[in-house]
């Protein structure tokens, strides 16, 4: 019963509404190469090392619908995009879900692709060997039915199946399986970076103020905040692991910002905007 629950629960949060009519898939032999870097999320079905999340999934169903499925699992977060084709290469279906580990059934998120352009580099109900394509996203955010942002994803695919592993382009991927670490949401936030940041700010400080506000004391709260490029931590998202009043999350909020100083994350010598969990010791 539980993991029904857990399920419907799930489905709720998670379900992705998209309204698509006949919009066609452009087909162009020289399309956005795979193996270079650019502004494009990569996916592909390479097996690469335990620091990499994103796969490529192609489905064909009875040869008249083909299922690109793109996703990435963080473990705290993930994403999935998925378009469905069909025979005269018409766009039937694009889904965008964004999810994490918070489950809040007050504020439930939902999105919708409002507008989808996909090329691919040939065919696919011809042949799916060596099957590339680019595509880019408008996205609808909404809260309990309101919009509140709109924004926009570019991602990239290609199988590398019945390719030759020695292949230059097969070790490109490979090599790049740490590059693949520095993913983005949609709001330009890094989830995992390379280098990521590290508190300079000496932690007692910010355990002494805790433990003057009785609530605190003696938990353990594990909170998942946005550092941004001047190694401050900003207002706005903050999550934490146990409920907690708006007066004292915005108590605790406040203490995080004034009583915590971090060397940001680093990519590409760069200081960039970044999401980790952190845990917040009083016991």
């Amino acid at each position: 019963m539980k993991k029904t629950l857990r399920t419907i629960i799930i489905l709720i949060l998670f379900v992705t509404n998209s309204v698509f009519g006949q919009e066609k898939v452009m087909i162009n032999e020289d399309c956005i190469k795979y193996e270079i870097n650019d502004e494009f999320h990569r996916y592909d079905d390479v097996e690469k090392s335990q620091n990499d999340f994103k796969n490529l999934n192609l489905v064909i169903d009875k040869n008249t619908t083909l299922s690109i499925e793109n996703s990435y699992n963080g473990g705290l977060m993930g994403y999935d995009i998925n378009f469905n084709i069909n025979s005269n290469l018409e766009i039937k279906n694009v889904t965008y879900d964004f999810w994490d580990d918070v489950i809040d059934l007050d504020n439930v998120i939902t999105y919708e692709v409002c507008q989808a352009n996909l090329s691919l580099n040939q065919n696919p109900f011809i042949t799916l060997k060596e099957l590339r394509g680019n595509y880019n996203l408008e996205i609808e955010k909404y809260c309990n039915g309101y919009i509140v942002e709109k924004t926009t994803y570019k991602g990239k695919f290609k199988t590398f199946k019945g390719l030759d592993p020695n292949s230059e382009n097969y070790k490109w991927v490979t090599n790049k399986s740490i590059g693949l670490k520095n993913v983005k949401d949609p709001n330009g936030v890094y989830l995992s970076p390379e280098n990521p940041p590290i508190l300079i700010s000496d932690s007692k400080l910010l355990i002494e103020e805790l433990n003057k506000v009785n609530e605190f004391r003696g938990q353990k709260i594990k909170a998942f905040v946005v550092i941004n490029e001047n190694g401050m931590i900003e207002k706005e998202p903050i999550r934490f692991s146990i409920k907690l009043s708006s007066e004292l999350e915005s108590k605790l909020i406040m203490m995080l910002i004034k009583f915590t100083k971090w060397n940001p994350a680093v990519i590409n010598g760069k200081t960039v905007k970044s999401s980790i969990p952190i845990v917040i010791n009083t016991e």
